[in-house]
């Protein structure tokens, strides 16, 4: 019933023309430029390059959609992205996968430094997407497939950088949002204020917010709060200096604080009249914040940049049980058990440059070097050769790093009118696995002024991380009569490898319309997975002291896995005000060495948009967009057990809407609905949709 009724709505908005996709406009030639192949592009090359130009896959989410749909974190922004995936783990955390990629092989860059985000044990993404907020953001480029000559480690499945505004003129913004969802609970409000100035040769900006989340109590009764809930408070403070040559020297500060708590509820059946009753409660507070300094310039002849920047991650999750056995019948009192503390901290120090020579009008070389210095330690590390600090194995406590050097060379070659020859060749050390050399070959032929086809070969490679190597973290918390999981790192990991293909068409039909078709294969080898050993913890009392119950899940290489598909997608608009995007992926995604499918990943996905920009910035600016995921191969968490695995596969389709108009030249209200069609999945192993959500705000500038 409820496609059915999906498939009425979108027929319905596409007659009508009351839906659509975009951003606010106050004229039609602005929004002209939404669509346009000549939208300049700096991640794909590391230099400036037009969409048209770029051999390489990529989508422009720009701020006119990041307006329109009152994007206010980076998982706003990516839905409805073509082959990009968004989802949860058990813990809350988003989690982003682009072509099928694990979400630990997506690079995410802000303005194009990475994040010393938490190193989970399955993701070096998690929750960067909920943190990365967008008030300040002028648009985010998406390469879709690998792009590890230029930035190695990580971006294997693609990369996701996120260019934040360059202040002209002093502006200043104030945006309010509450939110609510279906039956009432949950959600809460979201604000945020955003300052910039220029005068003279400095230029600055401010970025404060504070969102309080409320808790979404299970419908069912049980007492479970099926979200985190608490409070997060992001600021951010940029100054810029432009000399008189045109140098330009950027001086960055960024913190993020977040305080949130989940509380649930179990019962473990000892006998048909003794059980025990627990109530969990986690506070997982996190704080992270970063420093930068720029250097930069250009001339005729060459345009340059060094930098030099760190990201602090701090991290304390406290897993306090409260216990109550039940004999015969007759409640006991509730037991207050001694909290479990896990304490994280992660520290990424880099320093970097490039320079790009215009050797001529037909060559352009950039070089560039980086040193990455990654520093763990806390209670979730542990190294073969180090002693616990106490008599249980949760009383573990270790440091460790891993220091990288890299050195990468590109060249722009333009032979003539038709043909764009982009080869690269990268270096990569690191003071604990052997170097390793990997090129790349793309190119651009304009078969005609209309007709464009690309072609790329590349190899990839990443190293295991200290969490690889080293992670010593019981997951779940082992309570009497229950399993836990023990998450032991390997040592003896081999870094992972690939070599990816991808050829592409595209064609235009004036400016109103233009379709892609492509296909891609990426082939990794050693990929980095977990399994359970077959074993548990009491079976190895002197490495796990003090804890039984848990399975014992070990890292390993998997030999091989094979991600390849097809991409189709296209835009067209209708008249002045009306845009249409659509897309298809098709997905094949295998462990080829088990013959099975990756999980958290759909066969089939399609999007689809269309929106209504009017030129008279007083009428109602409206936005429709939805991705479908067809067979989408997951873990079923309600069958599952410990142990013992049960994957499943599902449809379902998230929609939203969105509704904006000023109610002067300062002021604009909105309203939307996120999850039309009221997917509900949450608990263990979902994607943690909580159903459908309703939103309004209000937006002044001045």
């Amino acid at each position: 019933m409820q496609k059915k009724e999906l498939s009425k709505l979108v027929l319905t908005t596409l007659l009508t023309g009351s839906v659509l996709w975009g951003g606010t406009a106050f004229a039609a030639e602005e929004n002209l430029q939404e669509f346009s192949l000549d939208t300049m592009v700096v991640t794909a090359t590391r230099t400036a390059m037009t969409v048209k130009e770029t051999p390489s896959t990529v989508e422009i989410v720009d701020s006119k959609k990041l307006e329109q749909t009152q994007a206010k974190t980076l998982h706003d922004a990516l839905k409805g992205a073509l082959g990009v995936n968004v989802f949860n783990d058990f813990q809350g955390r988003s989690n982003v996968s682009i072509r099928g990629s694990e979400s630990r092989h997506v690079l995410i860059m802000v303005d194009g430094k990475r994040l010393g985000g938490e190193a989970a044990y399955n993701s070096a993404n998690a929750w960067d997407v909920d943190r990365i907020r967008m008030e300040d953001v002028e648009r985010v480029e998406i390469i879709r497939g690998p792009a590890g000559a230029l930035y190695g480690s990580d971006a294997m499945g693609g990369v996701i950088n996120v260019i934040t505004k360059t202040p002209d003129k002093t502006t200043a913004d104030i945006n309010y949002e509450y939110g609510w969802y279906e039956d009432g609970k949950g959600a809460g409000y979201k604000g945020n204020l955003y300052l910039q100035g220029a005068e003279g040769n400095y230029s600055y900006k401010i970025n404060a917010g504070l969102n309080k989340n409320r808790p979404y109590m299970d419908p069912k009764g049980s007492g479970d709060s099926m979200n985190f809930y608490g409070k997060q408070q992001p600021i951010s403070l940029s100054v810029d200096y432009k000399f008189d040559n045109g140098n330009k020297l950027s001086v960055d500060f960024s913190k993020i604080k977040e305080e949130n708590q989940k509380t649930t509820t179990s019962r473990t059946v000892m006998t048909s009249s003794t059980w025990q009753d627990k109530v969990q409660t986690i506070w997982n507070n996190n704080k992270r914040t970063d420093y930068a300094i720029t250097y930069q310039g250009s001339d005729d002849k060459q345009d340059w940049m060094f930098r030099a920047y760190k990201s602090v991650f701090d991290k304390h999750y406290m897993n306090q049980n409260n216990t109550r056995m039940t004999m015969m019948g007759k409640p006991g009192a509730w037991k207050l058990q001694d909290p479990k503390h896990d304490t994280v901290k992660r520290t990424l120090s880099v320093i970097e440059g490039k320079d790009t020579f215009n050797l001529s009008d037909k060559n352009k070389l950039t070089a560039g070097f980086e040193y990455r210095k990654d520093e763990s330690e806390g209670t979730r590390l542990k190294k073969p050769n180090t002693s616990l600090s106490g008599s249980s194995a949760r009383d573990a406590f270790d440091k460790a790093d891993i220091n990288y050097m890299a050195a990468y060379v590109q060249d722009e070659f333009r032979p003539n009118d038709k043909w764009l020859i982009i080869p690269s060749v990268r270096f990569d050390h690191s003071d604990q696995f052997s170097n390793k050399l990997t090129s790349n070959l793309a190119a651009t032929y304009n078969a005609a002024d209309d007709v464009r086809i690309k072609a790329a070969i590349g190899q990839g490679y990443k190293t295991p991380t200290v969490n690889d190597l080293y992670i010593f973290w019981e997951m779940y918390a082992a309570n009497r009569g229950s399993k836990g999981q023990f998450y032991v790192g390997n040592p003896d990991l081999k870094p992972e490898k690939s070599l990816s293909y991808e050829l592409s068409v595209e064609k235009d039909w004036g400016d109103r319309s233009t379709v892609h078709l492509g296909l891609f294969r990426n082939e990794v080898k050693d990929l980095i997975s977990t399994r359970w050993t077959g074993e548990y913890t009491e079976q190895h009392p002197d490495i796990y002291p003090g804890v039984t119950g848990d399975m014992i899940m070990a890292y390993e290489n998997i030999p091989e896995a094979t991600l390849q598909g097809v991409e189709l997608y296209g835009s067209h608009r209708i008249g002045k005000d009306i845009y249409l995007n659509a897309g298809y992926t098709f997905l094949d995604a295998k462990d080829k060495t088990a013959g099975t499918r990756l999980k958290d990943r759909a066969k089939h996905q399609v999007t689809f948009g269309v929106s209504y920009q009017p030129e008279n910035i007083y009428a109602w600016d409206l936005s429709f967009d939805l991705v479908s995921n067809i067979n989408y191969y997951f873990n079923n968490g309600d069958k599952s057990t410990m142990g013992h695995f049960v994957y499943e596969t599902k449809d379902f389709t998230i929609a939203n809407i969105m509704a904006s108009r000023h109610l002067n030249k300062d002021t604009k209200i909105y309203l939307g609905i996120d999850n039309i069609s009221n997917h509900q999945n949450f608990g263990p192993y979902s994607d943690g949709n909580l159903g459908r959500l309703y939103r309004v705000g209000m937006e002044y500038k001045f």
